[in-house]
């Protein structure tokens, strides 16, 4: 069967850029490599930690992959994950060296990033102490 028949899936860095935009839905339902890669797909290699698809969901925990549409090859070493919002492009390595999982911040990523001391927090989608402020607003206690 040619490959622009189905997209094949052996390991998490097949996954993983399967899931991101370098792949799209046909109308009639086919997943394809999208026409700009010119039926190039993206080079994917994640750290071996993540070799089994539920340590590469963590890495992912939005459920959105990141865009590697201009991607040619990703290389993540290290315990990560991804924020919402990152784009690589070209070749790109992104490493952490340290112990603590870390968080890449949304960006669009065209050299090699080291998150190891980096500090994010993604912002939460509902504020935390939304009750109590709503409360403290009527003059209400907790």
């Amino acid at each position: 069967i040619p490959r622009s028949r189905f997209a094949p899936v052996k390991t998490t860095n097949d996954l993983l850029a399967l899931r991101s935009d370098a792949y799209v839905l046909t109308d009639d339902f086919r997943v394809v490599l999208d026409e700009s890669r010119n039926g190039v797909p993206p080079n994917v290699k994640l750290d071996g930690q993540y070799k089994f698809t539920d340590r590469m969901e963590e890495l992912i925990p939005s459920g959105k992959a990141p865009s590697l549409k201009e991607c040619k090859k990703l290389v993540i070493e290290g315990d990560m994950k991804f924020a919402a919002g990152i784009t690589i492009k070209g070749e790109v390595t992104i490493k952490n060296t340290g112990d603590k999982k870390r968080t890449v911040p949304p960006g669009i990523y065209d050299k090699d990033f080291d998150v190891t001391n980096v500090e994010y927090n993604e912002p939460s989608s509902v504020p935390q102490k939304l009750g109590v402020s709503i409360l403290q607003a009527h003059g209400l206690k907790h």
